[in-house]
């Protein structure tokens, strides 16, 4: 069938928060197979999709560079995920977000559903801007590359506006609020995913055993989403800490300046806080660096934590759809389609595995973060001695009320500094407790793949 050009109308095409949509299409993008929800929500016919390049439902709106995002990441054999506004056959619109992923047989997998957080809202108007300098740079007489790297760079700003150093990361926190959002909805309503068993449908028992073990292995999965989706809640709270230290630090260092100007002021008695103040200074330095040092290895673990979750999130959605799909199947005919599932469940445990493999990296940096926190204390601490120090000092001076005050602001400075750190370590101590734990909840759902692909091979040969 050649794509023909259809106009939008404009009309959003219904669709409910529990429905995914699936399909894979090959190396160029021609779409091999999908699922009803895919079917039905187009508007086109299976036999019209199928064999048909994906941009059939490509809507106008849609920047070029979202699309070479996605490409860029799918043939360097990485996972993409964002959002997409598609064009069905009657002119509507529908916006999914999408999970794809490289698959073998060279092949990609590709998992949409319906998102549902405020962050849609902000990604569309994105477009909007980035369409805008692509067509911009089409009318200046520049090629598809041009209008490409145009709209990417329109997109760079907006990362860099919200605090992203890739889009990769955008893509991340997106996933896991969607995800979030989509859970919320799903609680709320009477919808559900997938039944709870297969009892009474006409399927075989190892279908039914089959099943039932995706159903256990699902629980855990949602279970280590929750758990983790805290930790980025923590990591995020870590991030703020650290801030609110290097404040300190900075006033540290402007106070010993101060102080060390002001005992000038008193002559051979001021020689004594003069000589606290040096100290001051190097130690307001010392902590001023180090905290420093701490947000390069927070910003690390806070992108690892989001990293870990998308990666855990994409492999509940390749499992939800695993299960849907089975249990479509299982209903409407009895049969299962081994094909299907075998893709499914081989993205399925990549996903599982590129999750450890992220929580690898983020323990690599647990010792490094943990040794900084211990010299942010002992600094802090030398800092709070010298503090006492010069106040005795301060004391000491007929005429030195000016220094009296200064270093009972470094007082208040230091108790506020040491209740951050405080709360610093009861993060850290969450984190060391989530990279103990998490790789043995994962490599237990990895376990499980392992044998849903055992289970699925019998099938075969069933």
């Amino acid at each position: 069938m050649k794509v023909r050009s259809i106009k939008p109308l404009g009309t959003a095409r219904e669709f409910q928060c529990h429905e995914m949509f699936f399909s894979t299409t090959d190396l160029k993008g021609i779409i091999l197979s999908g699922n009803d929800v895919f079917v039905r929500v187009s508007g086109y016919s299976a036999e019209e999709l199928y064999g048909q390049p994906h941009n059939i439902i490509r809507h106008p709106d849609m920047p070029r560079a979202a699309f070479a995002l996605l490409w860029a990441n799918l043939k360097r054999g990485q996972p993409f995920a964002g959002y997409v506004k598609n064009l069905a056959k009657d002119g509507g619109y529908y916006w999914v977000f999408v999970v794809a992923v490289p698959a073998s047989d060279n092949r990609y997998l590709s998992i949409r559903f319906k998102p549902g957080s405020a962050l849609l809202g902000e990604v569309a108007a994105w477009y909007q801007e980035m369409l805008r300098a692509e067509e911009a740079a089409l009318a200046a007489g520049g090629t598809q590359a041009d209008a490409v790297a145009a709209g990417l760079q329109v997109a760079t700003t907006m990362l860099e506006q919200r605090d992203f150093a890739s889009y990769d990361l955008f893509s991340h926190s997106a996933l896991n609020l969607e995800m979030k959002a989509r859970d919320a909805q799903l609680q709320r309503g009477t919808a559900r995913l997938f039944p709870a068993t297969l009892l009474g449908a006409t399927t075989r028992e190892a279908v039914v055993t089959l099943y039932a073990l995706g159903v256990q292995t699902y629980h855990q999965i949602n279970e280590l989403f929750r758990q983790l989706d805290g930790f980025v809640s923590f990591t995020s709270g870590l991030q703020t800490k650290a801030a609110a230290v290097l404040d300190s630090a900075e006033v540290f260092r402007l106070h010993a300046l101060n102080v060390n100007l002001n005992s000038q002021h008193h002559g051979v008695t001021g020689g004594g806080v003069g000589v606290v103040a040096s100290f001051l200074s190097e130690y307001s330095q010392q902590l001023l660096e180090a905290t420093m040092e701490l947000r390069t290895y927070i910003a690390a673990i806070a992108q690892g934590t989001e990293t870990i979750n998308a990666r855990v999130a994409m492999a509940r959605l390749q499992l939800e759809m695993l299960l849907y799909f089975q249990a479509e199947a299982a209903m409407q005919s009895g049969m299962v389609d081994i094909r299907q599932m075998r893709v499914l469940e081989e993205c399925f445990v990549s996903s599982t595995t590129q999750a450890l493999e992220a929580l690898s990296q983020l323990r690599d940096n647990l010792p490094r973060l943990l040794a900084n926190r211990e010299m942010l204390v002992q600094t802090t601490v030398a800092i709070e001695m010298a503090q006492v120090r010069g106040l005795t000092e301060a004391v000491a001076i007929p005429d030195g009320e000016d220094l009296r005050f200064k270093f009972s602001e470094f007082r208040t400075r230091i108790g506020t500094t040491r209740a951050h750190l405080d709360e610093l370590s009861d993060v850290m101590d969450r984190i060391k407790f989530i990279s103990r734990d998490s790789p043995q909840q994962i490599a237990a759902i990895h376990t499980a793949a392992q044998r849903m692909r055992t289970g699925i091979e019998v099938l075969t040969v069933g």
